[in-house]
């Protein structure tokens, strides 16, 4: 996909979020209708040998998955921090959120990961909590919509994968500070594990990315050059 392509998907993404920011309440339902497309898509151990490579001596370890709208399909670009700073965007790779079983299912590891994030039961029900309040929590975020998920790379590096293996991610609603509250305390995640099937799923599953905006002092908007470069796109 040419890179102009991606402006252009990304930035229809922000015009479709600007339209429900602004109070148009079919771009609401068309956010969802969107966001609803597919349970899941994959990342290939190949791709996280790569971010591994770009990443090696920089601080700031983050995979940035933007989201984005490329002929009436949901579509994630996917980057390195460093190759997003630094406006590398031949690093971007292009996921489709799809509904079709994951391929090549592999089968379930009986091993721990050392303190693990979260379990599968918890990564499970995040995922009901997307799938059955998801519109109104969408509601609860009109003043500030998201554009992209920030994802620790290190959800990806404990997968252990080889290049021919693959983890499969999906969102996920989680509220990581308090107990008993508002939706509006919630927010979209993207949620990774190794291992799914018909009837099993890894025994745990990583779960630390963060939707931006908004941006904070420790990670400017600066660092997320796909995002200014695509809203400059005309």
């Amino acid at each position: 996909m040419l890179i102009d392509t991606i402006y252009q998907s990304i930035k229809n993404w922000k015009t479709l979020s600007d339209s429900y920011k602004n109070g148009n309440e079919k771009s609401g339902k068309e956010i969802m209708r969107y966001l609803n497309q597919g349970s899941h898509f994959s990342v290939e151990g190949k791709n996280i040998a790569e971010w591994k490579k770009n990443l090696e001596n920089e601080s700031e370890k983050t995979i940035h998955a933007y989201l984005g709208i490329d002929e009436d399909q949901l579509k994630f670009f996917l980057i390195d921090a460093k190759s997003d700073a630094d406006a590398d965007f031949s690093t971007v790779i292009i996921k489709q959120f799809n509904r079709s079983s994951p391929e090549n299912p592999l089968m379930p590891s009986s091993e721990l990961i050392s303190n693990p994030p979260i379990t599968s039961e918890a990564a499970v029900y995040r995922n009901f909590r997307f799938n059955m309040y998801g519109s109104a929590w969408l509601e609860t975020q009109k003043s500030e919509p998201f554009r992209l998920i920030s994802i620790p790379f290190d959800d990806y590096e404990r997968m252990n994968l080889t290049d021919d293996e693959s983890c499969t991610c999906f969102f996920g609603l989680t509220n990581e500070t308090l107990k008993d509250s508002s939706i509006a305390d919630y927010h979209i995640e993207i949620i990774t594990v190794k291992n799914i099937g018909i009837d099993t799923i890894s025994l745990t599953a990583e779960n630390y990315s963060t939707p931006r905006p908004p941006f904070s002092a420790n990670d400017p908007v600066d660092n997320y050059q796909l995002l200014l470069k695509s809203d400059a796109y005309v």
